[in-house]
């Protein structure tokens, strides 16, 4: 497996594989493409992708984290294609994002919005220790699902 930074390359497989996993809640062609630029020159935004290794490499799943504030990291999109999940991968990437992120200094904690019916994800995110806040966000997604907000305070990971 191989964790890397996104390239224009990759945006037309990030955009299919958004719409595949979120369908409705999907982040737009032009969202994924302003994340893209940013992450070229903004140190404020990490774009990564996990992929194979093999000769035809395959984009197994990306993550999208931005510093929105001095001291925490936003996990704003992470996902796995379908066909992939429950073997690991989701660790192996989210990990590797937790790790990056420490080596920001002066980040303590990272967030991030879950679907509160997504018992997978939840069950993932703490696994790694995030906690889930149990104030629930109402009508948080363009479906108009709820969501959980959940963190982790990467001092103690």
């Amino acid at each position: 497996m191989l964790i890397e930074k996104i390239n224009s390359d990759d945006i037309n497989k990030v955009i299919f594989l958004e719409r595949e996993v979120f369908k409705k809640n999907a982040f737009s062609k032009a969202v994924i493409d302003r994340f893209f630029q940013y992450s070229k020159t903004d140190r404020k935004l990490l774009f990564l992708k996990l992929e194979t290794r093999t000769q035809k490499k395959e984009l197994i799943g990306f993550i999208i984290v931005i510093k929105d504030r001095i001291d925490r990291a936003n996990i704003i999109n992470f996902l796995i294609s379908p066909k992939l999940q429950n073997k690991g991968y989701g660790s192996l990437l989210l990990n590797k994002t937790i790790e990056k992120i420490k080596m920001m200094k002066e980040i303590k904690n990272i967030v991030l919005n879950v679907q509160v019916k997504n018992t997978i994800a939840i069950k993932l995110y703490e696994k790694f220790n995030f906690k889930k806040n149990p104030k629930i966000l109402e009508n948080y997604y363009q479906s108009g699902e709820s969501s959980y907000v959940m963190e982790l305070d990467i001092e103690n990971f």
